[in-house]
């Protein structure tokens, strides 16, 4: 029977956050099924996600290389983007199995992606991770950094650059900074925001976030 719960609770978050999301969908005049929800399962029990793909919720992203190449054959069913902070050094357990990496920061990992990818036959969809509070503890580029970036991307055909991501400061209002992803995705004709998580997805939705990052609010605390 705890097992019966335990899949109801993840469905029941599942359905609540999609009901969030619509609503401020609805608020910012935008159509609801152009924002994609990324259950995020960094640290959860392959159970747990398996849950999570039963209730129509397919689409997870994991922060930890090695343990998205540790999930993945575990979990059928899952589609998975990579959404944490990248090595070079890992980047080939995730080429390949995560659809799409939010979190490009710079051109060396940049280019060990495209090798990677080269090497595999495949062009790797990315996102680049854009330091909007100019925090000396967070990865990302600066956004004085953007243009040369996108620039050395044209010229690696096995990278797609798809859109712009980005964690704001954890204190005061992040709006200002999704505001700012936004302006420069729009500057370079990029159409992927990754920007919001449980805390503050309403928010990201407002200011035209695409990809939502939920975690705690769909599996509970971390462990």
């Amino acid at each position: 029977m705890g097992n019966r719960t335990s899949v109801l609770t993840v469905a029941e978050n599942i359905s609540a956050v999609r009901l969030r999301i619509a609503a401020a969908a609805t608020q910012a005049r935008r159509d609801s099924t152009t924002i994609k929800l990324v259950a995020v399962s960094k640290t959860v029990a392959k159970d747990r996600c398996l849950e999570a793909v039963a209730a129509g919720q397919p689409l997870l992203g994991e922060n930890y290389a090695q343990e998205l190449r540790d999930k993945a054959p575990l979990v059928p069913g899952a589609r998975w983007h990579f959404i944490g902070p990248l090595q070079r050094n890992k980047v080939k357990y995730v080429v390949g199995t995560a659809e799409l990496i939010h979190s490009v920061s710079d051109q060396s990992l940049l280019e060990e992606i495209a090798t990677r990818a080269e090497h595999r036959a495949l062009i790797q969809r990315c996102l680049i991770q854009v330091n909007v509070g100019d925090e000396a503890q967070k990865s990302g580029c600066a956004a004085a950094e953007l243009d040369a970036l996108l620039e050395r991307a044209t010229q690696l055909p096995s990278v797609k650059i798809e859109g712009l991501m980005c964690i704001p400061p954890a204190q005061g209002d992040p709006r200002p900074h999704f505001v700012a992803l936004r302006l420069l995705a729009e500057r370079h004709r990029l159409t992927e925001l990754s920007m919001g998580m449980s805390s503050d997805f309403e928010s990201a939705i407002l200011e035209g976030a695409t990809l939502v990052r939920v975690g705690s609010a769909i599996f509970g605390a971390r462990n």
